[in-house]
């Protein structure tokens, strides 16, 4: 895998998520705008040099057929039964990575900014019944480390490709097998085997080179574009998108919401951040459920008649001690952002 190296500011732009599923799930194949590769490989795209955008495909190809057919393939494997099967996503830093983070604060490094939500502009009821916040949903992959069925929380950020997903790191890069999730879907308000408004296949991955190199927390924190539903909806027409905040008070209210860590039901906490040890953020939280799962989002700024409001952290680790934990959203991660914004 090629990839630059300009230290923990550079911002990794990679690969396909989700491509025909072969035995024990899906092979990723890189390609797409200035670039390709052989099967099971990723492109790398320097800072500032633009981002990767399209070419779900199979074996390199970049047809719309064969993106098309991938896709498919990757909404059949995940079946209700799949993805009520399918594990959480755990596990903490290694020590090498906690002293490397503690080494690190991370505090405003500009003005504060934002980017607004948008509402859902598609028609149409749930297919399903809903019963948690119509953004929030699950993403379910095969983690190529041990090939199984592994599953994070997600949420649609607005954006001017209407397709984009915000998460952790961790649920779209395997720092284990050191390469991309396999099979990558994100289905919004899932509940107990339901895709109540479709599967969004994954396009492609994005995250920080702190992450994949280090599992720096600072830069746990992941984007993903994905594809229309079975209904050819992008994901924002269809539920509507959250904006993005950065440079924000470390002290604010917020409402962090996802899945269980003991199972599948929704769960969700309210609190005020504050500074975390090791840099970046933390808020109480101990529902009696076991907590939340990785990548849910955290809202602030919501709007009560709409419910849209602005993603202002993620969660990354979920402590023993019953705080969430996430990265602290500043300039960096608006650039990243802007950089694949209309991916």
């Amino acid at each position: 895998m090629k990839k630059t190296s300009r230290g923990p500011l550079t911002v990794l732009i990679a690969v396909l998520l989700a491509v025909a599923a072969g035995a024990g799930g899906a092979t990723a194949a890189s390609g797409g705008p200035g670039g390709a590769g052989g099967a099971g490989g990723a492109r790398a795209v320097s800072d500032g040099a633009g981002t990767a955008s399209a070419a779900l495909t199979d074996s390199g190809g970049a047809r719309a057929a064969d993106r098309a057919a991938a896709a498919d393939t990757v909404r059949a494997y995940w079946t209700p039964e799949r993805m009520r099967r399918a594990e959480y996503q755990g596990g903490g830093l290694s020590r090498g990575a906690m002293e490397h983070v503690r080494r690190q604060v991370a505090d405003p490094t500009g003005e504060p900014g934002s980017v607004p939500p948008a509402a859902a502009s598609s028609s149409g009821p749930p297919a399903a019944a809903v019963e948690i916040p119509t953004r929030v949903g699950r993403i379910f992959y095969v983690d190529p480390f041990d090939g199984k069925d592994k599953a994070c929380d997600g949420n649609p950020l607005n954006s001017g490709s209407r397709r984009l997903v915000v998460t952790s790191g961790s649920c779209v890069f395997s720092r284990a097998a050191h390469t991309w999730m396999n099979n990558w879907v994100f289905i919004p308000g899932y509940f107990r085997g339901s895709a109540p408004y479709g599967k969004f296949v994954g396009d492609w991955g994005y995250t920080f080179n702190a992450w994949i190199d280090d599992g720096n927390m600072n830069y746990d924190f992941g984007l993903a574009t994905t594809h229309p539903n079975e209904s050819g909806q992008r994901l924002v027409d269809r539920v509507g998108g959250d904006g993005f905040a950065w440079n924000q008070p470390k002290e604010v209210f917020v409402s962090a919401n996802g899945y269980s860590v003991n199972g599948q039901i929704p769960s969700g906490c309210g609190g005020y951040t504050r500074s975390a040890s090791f840099g970046g953020i933390e808020l109480p939280c101990a529902p009696s459920d076991g907590g939340l799962s990785r990548g849910g989002r955290w809202l602030m700024n919501i709007d009560p008649d709409t419910s849209l409001g602005y993603v202002n952290g993620v969660t990354s680790i979920h402590q023993p001690s019953g705080w969430l934990q996430s990265p602290y959203v500043n300039t960096e991660f608006r650039d990243f952002f802007y950089r694949v914004a209309d991916s």
